[in-house]
């Protein structure tokens, strides 16, 4: 008898169209997109037409596939804005959601349990300072999963 496994491939960073998430206050999409205690959470705010966003979206994926291996506890995310002359809004949008300046934004955030909490965001920051920034969250995530646990109870 041959017993076969089937593989389910995740993307790594997982992509997310914006329009999925336009219609959320702020609190509604952070809560949505930072959901467990004790994970680093990695966002790249991206758009079309952004020059930046492409030169940086391999090294962004060959990062999250770096930090994956090395440690399960970080989440990436690629959040993409649809974006041309004649329709601006979703970029709008996003800025409004995520309260951006510019694209490519990176974020990082940890749960708590009071909600979502930010540790990190810049435009266009060398992979080297994201990558310095991911690993020094793992402590505050942990902290913050602790927290969570005694504030319950548990």
């Amino acid at each position: 008898m041959t017993v076969s496994a089937e593989v389910v491939s995740k993307e790594v960073p997982e992509a997310l169209e914006f329009s999925q998430l336009k219609s959320r206050t702020t609190a509604e999409a952070l809560t949505e997109l930072v959901s467990e205690f004790g994970i680093v959470y990695v966002t790249a705010l991206t758009r079309q037409g952004c020059s930046g966003c492409e030169t940086q979206k391999p090294l962004f994926e060959t990062l999250a596939e770096k930090m994956n291996r090395e440690n399960p506890k970080a989440r990436f995310r690629r959040v993409h804005v649809n974006y041309d002359d004649g329709d601006k809004q979703e970029s709008w949008s996003s800025k409004r959601i995520f309260g951006h300046a510019a694209y490519p934004t990176y974020t990082i955030h940890v749960k708590s349990h009071v909600g979502p909490l930010e540790i990190y965001r810049s435009v266009y920051p060398p992979m080297e300072e994201l990558e310095k920034e991911i690993k020094e969250s793992f402590e505050l995530a942990e902290f913050y999963e602790t927290e969570a646990r005694a504030a319950s109870g548990l």
